[in-house]
């Protein structure tokens, strides 16, 4: 092999070598900012004995379980990062599917609308849903990519949650089912 055909080797190895390790490295700073959508959350949960500091916020788009022709938009907050499993999900119920934090979102019952929610601590084991008038809910965004404000309830009184929660939730996932 002559020399000059071996400095050209030496070179295209380098830049083989150099596009692979940067390529790895570009797959993975895309993998993860694939799973960054969601959003913040700063607030608590307390139910009976136990305290859930909230800290992310995740906007769900789906079907209406009653009527699939229309469009739900539920916010997620969780105390832990769960933007892989939501991108991860096939239907809305998956992306809801959580075992630490609370889903929140309004609900048309006819004549009023009303905020419902979902409580779920202690990996699942305790759970507690109810419904609260719309004036818990203090929406300073709602867009179809972004929902914000500040959930106040306090159903303590009936072994239920007391939230206090100010979230800003991006749009992570429109399912379809």
């Amino acid at each position: 092999m002559s020399r000059r055909f071996a400095k050209h080797l030496n070179v295209f190895s380098f830049i083989f070598l150099l596009t692979v390790i940067l390529g790895t490295g570009g797959l993975t700073i895309f993998t993860a900012s694939a799973y960054a959508a969601g959003g913040t959350a700063k607030g608590t949960i307390k139910i009976k004995d136990k305290t859930v500091d909230l800290k992310h916020a995740y906007l769900v788009k789906g079907p209406d379980a009653f009527d699939s022709s229309k469009t739900v938009s539920t916010v997620i907050i969780t105390p832990n990062d769960i933007s892989k499993e939501i991108t991860e999900c096939k239907s809305a119920s998956c992306a809801s599917g959580i075992t630490e934090g609370m889903t929140v979102g309004k609900e048309d019952f006819g004549s009023t609308t009303r905020v419902v929610y979902w409580v779920v601590t202690n990996d699942g084991m305790m759970q507690y849903s109810g419904n609260d008038d719309v004036s818990a809910l203090v929406l300073t965004t709602d867009t179809a990519d972004r929902m914000a404000g500040k959930l106040t309830i306090d159903d303590s009184a009936a072994d239920g949650p007391k939230i206090d929660v100010e979230f800003d939730a991006t749009l992570a996932k429109e399912f379809k089912e």
